[in-house]
């Protein structure tokens, strides 16, 4: 395994480890009164990062099949960002500064999506010379 490789193996791991804390930050949220809508939408975050860092994990060792990692990780990144906007329109523009946590919470995961999706295309497009 290269060492690009271990850097996107490394990266889905940690999108593994975010989706889970993404997932319990939406339930505390939830429990401590926060609006419903807004942590029901950051778990919903989590779980897609959660399958995504797993699948991502599993595809990453294999060099071969990384070009399916690539599109996999814009396709997350694209819902990634969608939950973001949605989480946003949810707390209400105006009202993100009181609420920070959410919204810092779901643009993280997007971050390290849009990380794996490029190194894991530049080591595809290495791959095909």
């Amino acid at each position: 395994m290269s060492s690009e490789a271990k850097r996107v193996k490394i990266l889905t791991l940690i999108e593994l480890m975010l989706g889970f804390v993404l997932v319990v930050t939406g339930i505390v949220l939830i429990a401590l009164g926060a609006t419903v809508a807004a942590p029901l939408a950051l778990c919903a975050d989590g779980v897609l990062t959660l399958v995504f860092g797993a699948r991502g994990a599993l595809i990453a060792n294999v060099p071969a099949r990384i070009g399916k990692l690539a599109s996999l990780a814009l396709i997350v990144l694209l819902l990634q960002v969608a939950c973001l906007v949605g989480i946003v329109l949810l707390i209400g523009p105006g009202n993100v500064s009181q609420e920070p946590i959410p919204v810092f919470a779901a643009a993280m995961p997007a971050i390290f999506s849009l990380a794996v999706a490029l190194l894991s295309n530049g080591i595809a497009k290495r791959a095909e010379r």
